[in-house]
Protein backbone atom coordinates (compact mmCIF):
# COMPACT_ATOMS: atom_id res chain seq x y z
CA UNK A 1 0.00 0.00 0.00
CA UNK A 2 1.14 3.86 -0.93
CA UNK A 3 1.74 5.75 2.03
CA UNK A 4 -0.17 9.21 2.30
CA UNK A 5 2.06 11.04 0.79
CA UNK A 6 2.52 9.08 -2.28
CA UNK A 7 -0.86 9.24 -3.32
CA UNK A 8 -2.64 11.73 -5.59
CA UNK A 9 -4.71 14.94 -4.67
CA UNK A 10 -7.55 12.98 -5.78
CA UNK A 11 -7.10 9.47 -4.33
CA UNK A 12 -6.02 11.62 -1.35
CA UNK A 13 -10.15 13.22 -1.71
CA UNK A 14 -11.21 9.96 -2.07
CA UNK A 15 -9.61 7.96 0.71
CA UNK A 16 -11.15 11.03 3.25
CA UNK A 17 -14.59 10.92 1.45
CA UNK A 18 -14.51 6.83 2.92
CA UNK A 19 -13.39 7.79 6.10
CA UNK A 20 -16.10 10.60 6.63
CA UNK A 21 -18.89 7.72 5.31
CA UNK A 22 -17.34 5.57 7.56
CA UNK A 23 -17.45 7.88 10.60
CA UNK A 24 -21.10 9.02 9.38
CA UNK A 25 -22.45 5.58 9.52
CA UNK A 26 -20.97 4.60 13.15
CA UNK A 27 -22.52 7.68 14.18
CA UNK A 28 -25.85 6.49 13.29
CA UNK A 29 -25.38 2.75 14.00
CA UNK A 30 -22.11 3.08 16.40
CA UNK A 31 -23.13 -0.86 17.55
CA UNK A 32 -22.43 -2.17 14.14
CA UNK A 33 -18.72 -0.91 14.61
CA UNK A 34 -18.66 -2.40 18.35
CA UNK A 35 -15.12 -3.77 19.45
CA UNK A 36 -14.51 -5.26 22.94
CA UNK A 37 -11.72 -7.15 24.42
CA UNK A 38 -12.18 -10.39 26.24
CA UNK A 39 -13.33 -9.65 29.48
CA UNK A 40 -16.15 -7.11 28.33
CA UNK A 41 -16.75 -9.84 25.60
CA UNK A 42 -17.31 -12.78 28.96
CA UNK A 43 -19.67 -10.38 30.32
CA UNK A 44 -21.44 -9.62 27.41
CA UNK A 45 -21.99 -13.39 26.86
CA UNK A 46 -23.36 -14.20 29.83
CA UNK A 47 -27.24 -14.75 30.12
CA UNK A 48 -27.67 -14.48 33.91
CA UNK A 49 -30.10 -12.24 35.73
CA UNK A 50 -27.33 -10.16 37.50
CA UNK A 51 -23.55 -9.23 35.92
CA UNK A 52 -21.98 -7.49 38.30
CA UNK A 53 -18.12 -5.85 37.27
CA UNK A 54 -15.84 -5.26 40.11
CA UNK A 55 -13.06 -4.04 37.57
CA UNK A 56 -10.21 -1.43 38.64
CA UNK A 57 -9.88 2.10 36.87
CA UNK A 58 -9.82 2.39 33.30
CA UNK A 59 -10.58 -0.71 32.12
CA UNK A 60 -13.47 0.01 30.69
CA UNK A 61 -16.20 -1.04 32.57
CA UNK A 62 -18.65 1.74 32.22
CA UNK A 63 -17.56 2.17 28.31
CA UNK A 64 -19.15 -1.85 28.61
CA UNK A 65 -22.40 -0.33 30.72
CA UNK A 66 -23.35 2.09 27.74
CA UNK A 67 -22.83 -0.78 25.05
CA UNK A 68 -24.72 -3.34 26.72
CA UNK A 69 -27.85 -1.14 27.81
CA UNK A 70 -28.02 0.48 23.75
CA UNK A 71 -28.07 -3.22 22.71
CA UNK A 72 -30.46 -4.01 24.96
CA UNK A 73 -33.08 -1.31 24.51
CA UNK A 74 -32.73 -0.52 20.69
CA UNK A 75 -34.95 -3.21 18.54
CA UNK A 76 -32.59 -3.92 16.06
CA UNK A 77 -29.62 -5.29 18.34
CA UNK A 78 -26.39 -6.40 16.96
CA UNK A 79 -26.08 -9.98 17.66
CA UNK A 80 -22.11 -10.20 17.32
CA UNK A 81 -18.85 -8.14 18.12
CA UNK A 82 -15.47 -7.88 17.22
CA UNK A 83 -13.04 -9.24 20.18
CA UNK A 84 -9.98 -7.83 20.87
CA UNK A 85 -6.97 -9.64 22.81
CA UNK A 86 -4.65 -8.62 25.01
CA UNK A 87 -2.03 -8.13 22.63
CA UNK A 88 -4.55 -5.71 20.56
CA UNK A 89 -5.21 -8.69 17.76
CA UNK A 90 -8.65 -9.43 16.50
CA UNK A 91 -9.94 -12.59 17.17
CA UNK A 92 -12.67 -11.78 14.74
CA UNK A 93 -16.86 -11.42 14.76
CA UNK A 94 -17.88 -13.64 18.06
CA UNK A 95 -21.47 -13.99 18.44
CA UNK A 96 -23.87 -12.38 21.61
CA UNK A 97 -26.71 -14.04 23.18
CA UNK A 98 -30.27 -12.58 23.02
CA UNK A 99 -31.75 -11.82 25.67
CA UNK A 100 -34.07 -8.50 24.67
CA UNK A 101 -37.66 -8.96 25.57
CA UNK A 102 -39.92 -8.67 22.54
CA UNK A 103 -41.74 -5.25 22.54
CA UNK A 104 -40.62 -1.69 24.16
CA UNK A 105 -38.64 -2.18 27.19
CA UNK A 106 -38.47 0.28 30.16
CA UNK A 107 -34.81 0.96 31.64
CA UNK A 108 -33.21 2.98 34.41
CA UNK A 109 -29.65 4.25 34.53
CA UNK A 110 -28.37 5.05 37.77
CA UNK A 111 -24.76 6.72 39.26
CA UNK A 112 -24.18 8.40 42.54
CA UNK A 113 -25.04 11.98 41.06
CA UNK A 114 -26.75 13.83 37.99
CA UNK A 115 -23.35 15.65 38.18
CA UNK A 116 -21.59 12.23 37.48
CA UNK A 117 -23.85 11.45 35.17
CA UNK A 118 -23.25 14.23 32.12
CA UNK A 119 -19.48 12.53 32.14
CA UNK A 120 -20.09 8.78 32.77
CA UNK A 121 -23.44 7.23 31.92
CA UNK A 122 -24.76 9.60 29.85
CA UNK A 123 -21.36 10.48 27.74
CA UNK A 124 -21.74 6.71 26.89
CA UNK A 125 -25.13 6.14 26.24
CA UNK A 126 -24.81 8.94 23.59
CA UNK A 127 -21.86 7.44 22.19
CA UNK A 128 -23.36 4.01 21.82
CA UNK A 129 -27.12 4.89 21.20
CA UNK A 130 -27.82 4.72 17.33
CA UNK A 131 -29.00 8.83 16.69
CA UNK A 132 -31.54 7.52 14.24
CA UNK A 133 -33.56 5.26 17.28
CA UNK A 134 -34.09 8.33 19.49
CA UNK A 135 -36.90 10.77 19.26
CA UNK A 136 -37.16 12.55 22.28
CA UNK A 137 -34.98 13.67 25.50
CA UNK A 138 -36.11 15.49 28.30
CA UNK A 139 -33.61 17.70 30.31
CA UNK A 140 -33.27 17.74 34.44
CA UNK A 141 -31.20 20.78 33.81
CA UNK A 142 -29.02 21.95 31.42
CA UNK A 143 -26.88 19.37 29.16
CA UNK A 144 -28.17 16.53 31.71
CA UNK A 145 -30.68 14.09 30.67
CA UNK A 146 -33.89 12.68 32.36
CA UNK A 147 -36.24 10.61 30.24
CA UNK A 148 -34.88 9.43 26.79
CA UNK A 149 -37.66 8.15 24.54
CA UNK A 150 -36.65 5.99 21.36
CA UNK A 151 -38.52 5.00 18.19
CA UNK A 152 -40.45 2.05 19.35
CA UNK A 153 -41.59 3.30 22.48
CA UNK A 154 -39.00 1.99 24.86
CA UNK A 155 -37.54 4.80 27.60
CA UNK A 156 -35.00 5.17 30.03
CA UNK A 157 -35.16 7.33 33.27
CA UNK A 158 -31.82 8.59 34.81
CA UNK A 159 -31.78 8.73 38.37
CA UNK A 160 -29.21 9.30 40.81
CA UNK A 161 -28.61 7.69 44.43
CA UNK A 162 -28.21 10.72 46.29
CA UNK A 163 -32.56 11.45 45.21
CA UNK A 164 -33.33 8.17 47.70
CA UNK A 165 -34.87 5.02 48.03
CA UNK A 166 -38.32 7.12 47.75
CA UNK A 167 -37.14 7.67 44.50
CA UNK A 168 -36.82 4.75 42.98
CA UNK A 169 -40.01 3.33 43.64
CA UNK A 170 -42.28 2.83 40.42
CA UNK A 171 -43.75 0.07 37.93
CA UNK A 172 -41.59 -2.88 36.86
CA UNK A 173 -38.51 -2.77 35.16
CA UNK A 174 -36.62 -4.60 31.83
CA UNK A 175 -33.29 -3.63 32.27
CA UNK A 176 -31.64 -1.55 35.25
CA UNK A 177 -27.49 -0.43 35.18
CA UNK A 178 -26.00 1.04 38.24
CA UNK A 179 -22.78 2.64 37.71
CA UNK A 180 -20.86 2.50 40.52
CA UNK A 181 -22.22 0.84 44.26
CA UNK A 182 -25.60 2.03 45.30
CA UNK A 183 -26.65 2.31 49.08
CA UNK A 184 -28.19 -1.52 49.91
CA UNK A 185 -31.67 0.24 50.44
CA UNK A 186 -31.87 1.23 46.60
CA UNK A 187 -30.41 -1.67 45.57
CA UNK A 188 -32.89 -3.76 47.36
CA UNK A 189 -35.57 -1.31 46.01
CA UNK A 190 -34.70 -1.35 42.94
CA UNK A 191 -34.36 -5.59 42.61
CA UNK A 192 -38.25 -5.81 43.16
CA UNK A 193 -38.96 -3.93 39.67
CA UNK A 194 -40.11 -7.05 38.04
CA UNK A 195 -43.37 -7.11 35.98
CA UNK A 196 -45.07 -10.44 36.01
CA UNK A 197 -44.11 -12.51 32.97
CA UNK A 198 -40.70 -10.10 32.49
CA UNK A 199 -37.31 -10.73 33.68
CA UNK A 200 -36.00 -8.14 35.36
CA UNK A 201 -31.86 -7.62 34.50
CA UNK A 202 -29.48 -5.60 36.08
CA UNK A 203 -25.73 -4.63 35.13
CA UNK A 204 -23.64 -3.01 38.05
CA UNK A 205 -20.39 -1.29 37.11
CA UNK A 206 -18.22 -0.72 39.70
CA UNK A 207 -14.36 0.05 41.40
CA UNK A 208 -14.44 -0.95 44.92
CA UNK A 209 -13.22 2.17 46.39
CA UNK A 210 -15.04 2.04 49.23
CA UNK A 211 -14.15 -1.06 50.86
CA UNK A 212 -15.37 -4.33 51.63
CA UNK A 213 -19.40 -2.71 52.21
CA UNK A 214 -22.88 -4.99 51.32
CA UNK A 215 -21.81 -5.39 47.76
CA UNK A 216 -18.99 -7.50 49.28
CA UNK A 217 -20.96 -10.08 51.18
CA UNK A 218 -23.67 -9.70 49.70
CA UNK A 219 -22.52 -10.32 45.69
CA UNK A 220 -18.96 -10.36 45.73
CA UNK A 221 -18.86 -13.86 47.69
CA UNK A 222 -22.46 -14.87 46.51
CA UNK A 223 -20.47 -17.50 44.85
CA UNK A 224 -23.61 -20.41 45.42
CA UNK A 225 -26.03 -17.84 43.48
CA UNK A 226 -26.85 -19.18 39.93
CA UNK A 227 -28.51 -15.68 38.65
CA UNK A 228 -25.69 -13.71 39.55
CA UNK A 229 -22.23 -13.43 37.34
CA UNK A 230 -18.94 -11.75 39.13
CA UNK A 231 -16.23 -10.59 36.48
CA UNK A 232 -13.06 -8.91 38.19
CA UNK A 233 -10.25 -7.18 35.54
CA UNK A 234 -7.59 -5.02 35.86
CA UNK A 235 -5.56 -2.36 33.63
CA UNK A 236 -3.78 -5.30 32.11
CA UNK A 237 -6.82 -6.65 30.50
CA UNK A 238 -7.92 -3.24 28.45
CA UNK A 239 -5.60 -3.67 25.45
CA UNK A 240 -6.07 -0.20 24.67
CA UNK A 241 -4.61 1.35 28.09
CA UNK A 242 -1.10 2.00 27.29
CA UNK A 243 1.78 1.19 29.55
CA UNK A 244 2.97 4.98 29.70
CA UNK A 245 -1.00 5.68 30.82
CA UNK A 246 -0.29 2.74 33.58
CA UNK A 247 2.67 3.75 34.71
CA UNK A 248 1.46 7.82 35.04
CA UNK A 249 -1.66 5.98 37.06
CA UNK A 250 0.16 4.36 39.33
CA UNK A 251 2.47 7.23 40.87
CA UNK A 252 1.88 8.21 43.91
CA UNK A 253 -0.49 5.39 44.85
CA UNK A 254 -0.41 3.31 47.96
CA UNK A 255 -0.05 -0.64 47.69
CA UNK A 256 -3.61 -0.92 48.41
CA UNK A 257 -4.69 1.79 46.37
CA UNK A 258 -3.22 -0.15 43.50
CA UNK A 259 -5.13 -2.97 44.21
CA UNK A 260 -8.08 -1.26 44.16
CA UNK A 261 -7.34 1.16 41.18
CA UNK A 262 -5.22 -0.90 39.22
CA UNK A 263 -6.71 -4.54 39.67
CA UNK A 264 -10.17 -3.97 41.13
CA UNK A 265 -9.63 -5.79 44.05
CA UNK A 266 -11.53 -5.24 47.88
CA UNK A 267 -8.43 -4.70 50.00
CA UNK A 268 -10.33 -2.84 53.24
CA UNK A 269 -13.23 -3.54 55.55
CA UNK A 270 -16.07 -0.50 56.30
CA UNK A 271 -19.08 -0.39 57.70
CA UNK A 272 -20.18 -2.81 60.37
CA UNK A 273 -18.39 -5.65 61.19
CA UNK A 274 -21.37 -8.30 61.53
CA UNK A 275 -23.80 -6.34 58.88
CA UNK A 276 -24.79 -10.48 58.70
CA UNK A 277 -26.90 -9.98 61.88
CA UNK A 278 -30.62 -10.16 62.09
CA UNK A 279 -32.43 -10.25 65.49
CA UNK A 280 -34.91 -12.76 64.05
CA UNK A 281 -32.35 -15.07 63.08
CA UNK A 282 -29.63 -15.11 65.33
CA UNK A 283 -31.54 -14.34 68.78
CA UNK A 284 -33.36 -17.27 69.95
CA UNK A 285 -34.98 -18.15 73.40
CA UNK A 286 -33.51 -21.25 75.52
CA UNK A 287 -36.22 -22.74 78.23
CA UNK A 288 -33.65 -25.18 79.42
CA UNK A 289 -30.42 -26.93 77.92
CA UNK A 290 -30.01 -29.83 76.21
CA UNK A 291 -27.64 -32.46 78.18
CA UNK A 292 -26.64 -34.09 75.29
CA UNK A 293 -24.64 -30.51 73.76
CA UNK A 294 -20.98 -29.99 74.35
CA UNK A 295 -20.10 -26.95 76.88
CA UNK A 296 -17.81 -24.55 76.84
CA UNK A 297 -17.11 -21.28 78.80
CA UNK A 298 -14.71 -18.08 77.81
CA UNK A 299 -13.24 -15.54 79.91
CA UNK A 300 -12.33 -12.04 78.51
CA UNK A 301 -10.84 -9.31 80.64
CA UNK A 302 -10.14 -8.87 84.22
CA UNK A 303 -10.72 -6.17 86.82
CA UNK A 304 -9.75 -2.97 85.35
CA UNK A 305 -11.66 -4.20 82.00
CA UNK A 306 -14.56 -5.43 81.90
CA UNK A 307 -14.96 -9.21 82.77
CA UNK A 308 -17.25 -11.15 80.40
CA UNK A 309 -18.00 -14.39 80.73
CA UNK A 310 -19.65 -16.86 78.48
CA UNK A 311 -21.57 -20.19 78.73
CA UNK A 312 -21.77 -21.48 75.27
CA UNK A 313 -23.22 -24.88 74.37
CA UNK A 314 -22.14 -26.28 70.96
CA UNK A 315 -25.04 -28.92 68.86
CA UNK A 316 -24.96 -31.87 67.52
CA UNK A 317 -24.75 -30.04 63.82
CA UNK A 318 -21.65 -27.89 65.53
CA UNK A 319 -24.01 -24.61 65.87
CA UNK A 320 -22.90 -22.54 68.23
CA UNK A 321 -25.26 -21.32 71.07
CA UNK A 322 -24.39 -18.22 73.73
CA UNK A 323 -26.64 -19.24 76.54
CA UNK A 324 -25.63 -17.19 79.32
CA UNK A 325 -23.00 -14.89 80.77
CA UNK A 326 -22.16 -11.46 82.66
CA UNK A 327 -20.23 -8.44 81.77
CA UNK A 328 -18.87 -6.51 84.66
CA UNK A 329 -16.13 -4.16 85.58
CA UNK A 330 -14.01 -4.40 89.04
CA UNK A 331 -15.11 -7.74 89.89
CA UNK A 332 -12.26 -9.48 92.29
CA UNK A 333 -11.64 -13.46 91.37
CA UNK A 334 -13.90 -14.80 94.01
CA UNK A 335 -16.74 -12.70 92.86
CA UNK A 336 -15.86 -13.71 88.62
CA UNK A 337 -15.86 -17.39 90.07
CA UNK A 338 -19.25 -17.49 91.90
CA UNK A 339 -21.06 -15.52 89.11
CA UNK A 340 -19.50 -18.03 86.81
CA UNK A 341 -20.76 -21.35 89.35
CA UNK A 342 -24.41 -19.43 89.18
CA UNK A 343 -24.06 -19.67 84.99
CA UNK A 344 -22.82 -22.95 84.67
CA UNK A 345 -25.00 -24.73 87.64
CA UNK A 346 -24.91 -28.43 87.04
CA UNK A 347 -23.17 -28.24 83.19
CA UNK A 348 -20.23 -30.25 82.61
CA UNK A 349 -17.95 -27.81 80.97
CA UNK A 350 -15.80 -29.54 78.11
CA UNK A 351 -12.92 -26.64 78.37
CA UNK A 352 -12.22 -22.81 79.15
CA UNK A 353 -10.46 -20.26 77.58
CA UNK A 354 -9.59 -17.14 78.56
CA UNK A 355 -7.73 -13.94 76.99
CA UNK A 356 -5.91 -12.31 79.87
CA UNK A 357 -1.91 -11.93 80.21
CA UNK A 358 -2.20 -11.70 84.15
CA UNK A 359 -0.97 -15.04 85.05
CA UNK A 360 -1.55 -14.07 88.65
CA UNK A 361 -4.94 -14.00 88.06
CA UNK A 362 -5.43 -17.33 86.01
CA UNK A 363 -3.67 -18.72 88.72
CA UNK A 364 -6.46 -17.57 90.99
CA UNK A 365 -9.31 -18.91 89.01
CA UNK A 366 -7.69 -22.40 89.01
CA UNK A 367 -8.01 -22.58 92.79
CA UNK A 368 -10.37 -24.56 94.55
CA UNK A 369 -13.17 -23.80 95.43
CA UNK A 370 -15.17 -23.66 91.80
CA UNK A 371 -11.94 -23.87 89.76
CA UNK A 372 -11.36 -22.99 86.20
CA UNK A 373 -8.94 -24.47 84.32
CA UNK A 374 -8.75 -22.29 81.15
CA UNK A 375 -6.17 -21.98 78.26
CA UNK A 376 -4.56 -18.82 77.04
CA UNK A 377 -6.07 -17.52 73.99
CA UNK A 378 -3.21 -18.23 70.69
CA UNK A 379 -3.37 -15.44 68.37
CA UNK A 380 -2.47 -16.75 65.13
CA UNK A 381 -3.81 -14.30 62.06
CA UNK A 382 -3.21 -16.76 59.72
CA UNK A 383 -3.66 -15.31 56.52
CA UNK A 384 -5.58 -12.38 56.89
CA UNK A 385 -3.96 -8.82 57.31
CA UNK A 386 -4.44 -8.65 61.07
CA UNK A 387 -5.78 -10.49 63.70
CA UNK A 388 -9.02 -8.36 63.95
CA UNK A 389 -9.77 -9.44 60.27
CA UNK A 390 -9.41 -12.65 61.43
CA UNK A 391 -12.10 -12.43 64.28
CA UNK A 392 -14.13 -11.05 62.29
CA UNK A 393 -13.98 -13.56 59.07
CA UNK A 394 -14.55 -16.49 62.29
CA UNK A 395 -17.45 -14.22 63.11
CA UNK A 396 -19.06 -13.95 59.62
CA UNK A 397 -18.18 -17.56 59.09
CA UNK A 398 -20.68 -18.21 61.69
CA UNK A 399 -22.97 -15.79 61.47
CA UNK A 400 -23.63 -15.67 57.99
CA UNK A 401 -26.75 -17.36 56.93
CA UNK A 402 -25.98 -21.09 55.15
CA UNK A 403 -26.84 -21.94 51.75
CA UNK A 404 -28.37 -24.95 52.60
CA UNK A 405 -30.52 -24.39 55.75
CA UNK A 406 -31.15 -20.91 55.56
CA UNK A 407 -30.28 -20.12 59.06
CA UNK A 408 -27.04 -19.59 60.44
CA UNK A 409 -24.80 -21.66 62.94
CA UNK A 410 -24.61 -18.82 65.87
CA UNK A 411 -27.55 -18.16 68.00
CA UNK A 412 -27.67 -15.93 71.11
CA UNK A 413 -30.01 -16.11 74.04
CA UNK A 414 -32.85 -13.38 74.67
CA UNK A 415 -32.23 -13.84 78.49
CA UNK A 416 -28.52 -11.84 78.13
CA UNK A 417 -30.00 -8.38 79.48
CA UNK A 418 -28.20 -5.94 81.85
CA UNK A 419 -29.27 -2.19 82.66
CA UNK A 420 -27.55 0.28 81.30
CA UNK A 421 -25.77 2.55 83.87
CA UNK A 422 -26.22 5.84 82.03
CA UNK A 423 -29.91 5.41 81.10
CA UNK A 424 -30.95 2.83 83.25
CA UNK A 425 -32.52 0.87 81.24
CA UNK A 426 -32.55 -3.02 80.24
CA UNK A 427 -30.48 -3.72 77.06
CA UNK A 428 -29.47 -6.81 75.47
CA UNK A 429 -25.73 -6.13 76.05
CA UNK A 430 -24.95 -8.35 73.06
CA UNK A 431 -26.90 -7.28 70.52
CA UNK A 432 -25.93 -3.62 71.33
CA UNK A 433 -22.04 -4.35 70.84
CA UNK A 434 -23.34 -6.35 67.78
CA UNK A 435 -24.80 -3.53 66.31
CA UNK A 436 -22.45 -1.53 67.08
CA UNK A 437 -19.22 -2.58 65.98
CA UNK A 438 -17.92 -0.80 63.40
CA UNK A 439 -14.87 -0.58 60.62
CA UNK A 440 -12.27 2.37 61.33
CA UNK A 441 -9.40 2.78 59.21
CA UNK A 442 -5.53 3.31 60.79
CA UNK A 443 -2.52 4.40 59.46
CA UNK A 444 0.53 2.16 59.67
CA UNK A 445 4.32 3.26 60.82
CA UNK A 446 4.62 3.64 57.22
CA UNK A 447 1.99 5.98 56.69
CA UNK A 448 0.81 4.41 53.69
CA UNK A 449 -0.93 1.36 54.39
CA UNK A 450 -4.47 1.51 55.15
CA UNK A 451 -5.15 -1.24 58.15
CA UNK A 452 -8.60 -2.75 59.38
CA UNK A 453 -9.42 -2.25 63.46
CA UNK A 454 -12.37 -2.62 65.30
CA UNK A 455 -13.65 0.52 66.59
CA UNK A 456 -13.12 0.41 70.55
CA UNK A 457 -16.10 2.99 70.39
CA UNK A 458 -15.09 4.88 73.85
CA UNK A 459 -18.47 6.13 73.88
CA UNK A 460 -19.77 3.37 75.07
CA UNK A 461 -17.15 2.53 78.06
CA UNK A 462 -16.40 -0.46 77.30
CA UNK A 463 -13.98 -2.46 74.57
CA UNK A 464 -16.71 -4.53 73.01
CA UNK A 465 -15.62 -7.59 75.75
CA UNK A 466 -18.37 -10.03 74.49
CA UNK A 467 -17.86 -9.88 70.23
CA UNK A 468 -13.89 -10.38 71.38
CA UNK A 469 -14.74 -13.16 73.58
CA UNK A 470 -17.17 -15.08 71.02
CA UNK A 471 -15.03 -14.42 68.49
CA UNK A 472 -11.83 -15.93 70.55
CA UNK A 473 -14.12 -19.28 71.22
CA UNK A 474 -15.21 -19.55 67.56
CA UNK A 475 -11.26 -19.31 66.90
CA UNK A 476 -10.24 -21.76 69.75
CA UNK A 477 -12.88 -24.66 70.24
CA UNK A 478 -11.94 -26.28 66.78
CA UNK A 479 -8.34 -26.30 67.35
CA UNK A 480 -7.24 -29.55 67.38
CA UNK A 481 -5.91 -29.68 70.98
CA UNK A 482 -2.84 -31.25 70.07
CA UNK A 483 -1.56 -28.51 68.25
CA UNK A 484 -2.19 -26.85 71.00
CA UNK A 485 1.69 -26.62 72.04
CA UNK A 486 2.92 -26.45 75.74
CA UNK A 487 4.21 -23.25 75.64
CA UNK A 488 0.80 -21.90 75.68
CA UNK A 489 -0.43 -23.24 78.29
CA UNK A 490 0.45 -22.54 81.89
CA UNK A 491 3.13 -25.60 83.78
CA UNK A 492 0.68 -25.20 86.92
CA UNK A 493 -2.53 -25.35 84.47
CA UNK A 494 -1.45 -29.12 82.74
CA UNK A 495 -0.59 -30.32 86.65
CA UNK A 496 -3.69 -29.47 87.84
CA UNK A 497 -5.83 -31.08 84.63
CA UNK A 498 -3.55 -34.31 84.67
CA UNK A 499 -4.15 -34.51 88.65
CA UNK A 500 -7.67 -34.55 88.07
CA UNK A 501 -7.51 -37.27 85.15
CA UNK A 502 -8.19 -34.83 82.42
CA UNK A 503 -5.28 -33.89 80.71
CA UNK A 504 -5.07 -30.82 78.39
CA UNK A 505 -2.57 -31.90 75.99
Amino acid sequence: MNSLSELSRNEKIELLELYEERERRKRVDPLRYLQQHEKQYEASCSEKQVRVLFWGNRVGKTEWGGEETANFVVPDRVHEVEVINRDKQSLGKKPLPFIRPLGKVEAWVGCPSFELQLDGTQAKLERWLPSNQIVHIDYLRGKIWKELYLKDGSHISFKSYEQGREKWQSAGKDWIWFDEEPPKDIWEEAFVRQEAGHTLRIILTMTAIKGMTWVYERLYKATNNPDLFISMAGWDDNPWLLDVQKNQMARGLTADALKVRREGKFVKRVGLVCSWFDRTKHIRHYGTYDRSWTYYEMLDGGFGDPACYLLIGVDHDNNVHVLDGFREKGLLTAQIKERRKIKVGTLRINQGWTDNDNPRLQQELAEQPNAMLLIPVVKDKGDKASWDETLAEKLSEYGSIQPGTGEPRLYISDDMMRVNEDTGEEEHWPMQEIENLTWLERSSKQGEEIIPQWDDHRRFKHHFDFMRALSYFLVMYMKPLKNVTQPHIPDWIQQRANNRGSGII
